[in-house]
């Protein structure tokens, strides 16, 4: 939560850039009404995150902050936190391994999944006009834990890992004032890892700094023996998000 604190008080300073010549400074903030559904394993048969653990939908939150400027050569750059944090509890019907603990059936099993993300993107528009086009390069950190607990023992697993991503982006203004359509990829694979997450919106700007954003953004997380983890997660959902331009 501290890159989240972080994040905030940039956001509450970038007033402080509007009067920079050939700078636009963007940013904004959503709750993102997400449904987190697959699966997790370590040392045993994959364990199901929704009919084995419980978890369901959850409202989780994103912060972003991002610059661009006319000088030739130097990229944009935006930064994004991503808080997938979440707990459910469940009754489990049939017995697992996780971590090398054993979970009985007919118990009850208390999950924490706590995942923060921070993206440091950097980007070129070789298209900006009525159509914005971004391409450029993710830096995502990722830092989380799974927990379980029962009567019968508890364990957790920890994620620390930092992926390089491409990054793909689109935007179109529409023929009514303000308002504007857009999308955007981030992707990653290698040795059966996979991640990657887009989003679909459209929004509307004011005349006064302020605008308003309706998307939906899914994210998958594929993890194949990463800190004794193996996962195939799917995270997705719309959102509303209140947005920044200077």
């Amino acid at each position: 939560m501290k890159r989240a604190g972080l994040l905030v008080t940039a956001l509450l300073a970038t007033p402080l850039a509007h009067a920079a010549p050939g700078v636009a400074i963007y940013g904004g903030g959503y709750t993102w009404d997400t449904e987190l559904e697959g699966n997790v394993a370590s040392g045993g048969a994959n364990i199901d995150v929704q009919d084995d653990l419980g978890f369901n939908k959850a409202d989780q939150n994103v912060l972003y902050l991002g610059v661009e400027h006319a000088v030739p050569l130097v990229p944009n750059v935006r930064l994004r936190y991503i808080d997938l944090s979440d707990s459910a509890s469940n009754f489990i019907s049939r017995s697992f391994t996780f971590n090398g603990q054993n979970f009985v059936a007919n118990t009850r099993v208390a999950t924490d999944f706590d995942l923060e993300m921070l993206d440091g993107t950097l980007y070129y528009s070789p298209l900006n006009n009525a159509v914005k086009v971004d391409l450029g390069l993710t830096l995502r950190r990722l830092d989380g834990e799974l927990r379980l607990n029962s009567l019968a023992g508890k364990t957790s697993l920890s994620i620390d890992e930092t992926l390089p991503m491409l990054h793909a982006g689109a935007r179109a203004q529409l023929p009514v004032p303000g308002v504007y359509v857009g999308a955007e990829l981030n992707a990653i694979a290698y040795d059966g890892n996979k991640m990657n997450d887009y989003n679909a919106r459209v929004g509307w700007r004011s005349d006064y700094l302020l605008g308003l954003e309706l998307g939906y953004s899914q994210m998958n997380i594929v993890l194949d023996d990463v800190n004794n983890l193996d996962t195939d997660l799917d995270v997705g959902g719309p959102y509303v998000a209140i947005s920044l331009g200077f």
